[in-house]
């Protein structure tokens, strides 16, 4: 059935970044490759409103290694000619190529992944949750990450039928930890997957060394990404019904 965020799932799906194999991880479920285009076309629209966490994300390489992921990874944008050194889209768009890296390091690309079974993080604070295995503790990186929080809370629309494309979500997946605040966003988390990437975004500007693919560098920055989002970017721009169904 034809949707009106179709133009977007269209070039997602036929894109070389969806075909493309992750190291270590095979290719993405197409899912996940889909919902991340809608997550940007979102914020790409957020950050024309002068959404102040948009504005976060796309504010200029900081120079700040030890917080920024976009300085630490400094050397590698600029092997890819992927300039970071204005604020705007442009440095938006290449945050988001390497949230796809990270997504695919921690979770291959499923919004439901819970915790590391295999590490201790089990309290609400620190129990790792969704796409890029944040727990709820780095919120004291920035005040709007708990305002994300509150946004997404009260409207929950986070793109998830179309990130469970070739996914599949075990109980032990979807079991979150704790109680309170902690677990709602473990939930959250898995079940809104717009939520984590956007809390996770902030996250990379702030405090990278949360991610421990980001302090490896294991997370990728693969160049079709980048075209794939240059892409949405323009058929984004030439429709305003496209801008407000993915709002």
């Amino acid at each position: 059935m034809a949707t009106i965020l179709d133009p977007i799932l269209q070039i997602a799906a036929r894109s070389a970044i969806a075909r493309h194999r992750w190291a270590d991880r095979g290719a993405a479920p197409i899912g996940y490759i889909k919902g991340m285009a809608l997550v940007y076309a979102r914020v790409l629209g957020k950050l024309a409103a002068g959404d102040a966490a948009a504005i976060e994300m796309a504010k200029a390489d900081t120079g700040d290694g030890s917080r920024d992921a976009l300085a630490w990874y400094a050397q590698r944008f600029a092997a890819l000619g992927m300039r970071n050194n204005a604020s705007g889209r442009e440095t938006l768009r290449h945050l988001f190529v390497l949230l796809l890296g990270l997504g695919m390091r921690e979770s291959s690309g499923k919004h439901c992944e819970g915790r590391d079974r295999s590490a201790s993080n089990t309290t609400a604070e620190t129990a790792e949750a969704g796409l890029f295995q944040t727990s709820f503790n780095a919120r004291s990186a920035s005040p709007l990450m708990l305002t994300l929080f509150a946004q997404y809370s009260a409207k929950p629309s986070g793109f998830v039928e179309v990130f469970r494309e070739g996914v599949r979500c075990s109980a032990a997946s979807l079991e979150n930890f704790g109680s309170g605040p902690g677990k709602e966003f473990q939930r959250l988390s898995k079940e809104c997957p717009a939520f984590a990437a956007e809390f996770c975004a902030v996250g990379l500007r702030n405090i990278r060394k949360h991610w421990g693919p980001i302090t490896r560098r294991e997370a990728e920055l693969i160049p079709h990404a980048d075209a794939m989002l240059v892409e949405v970017q323009e058929v984004l721009e030439a429709s305003p019904a496209l801008q407000a169904a993915v709002a």
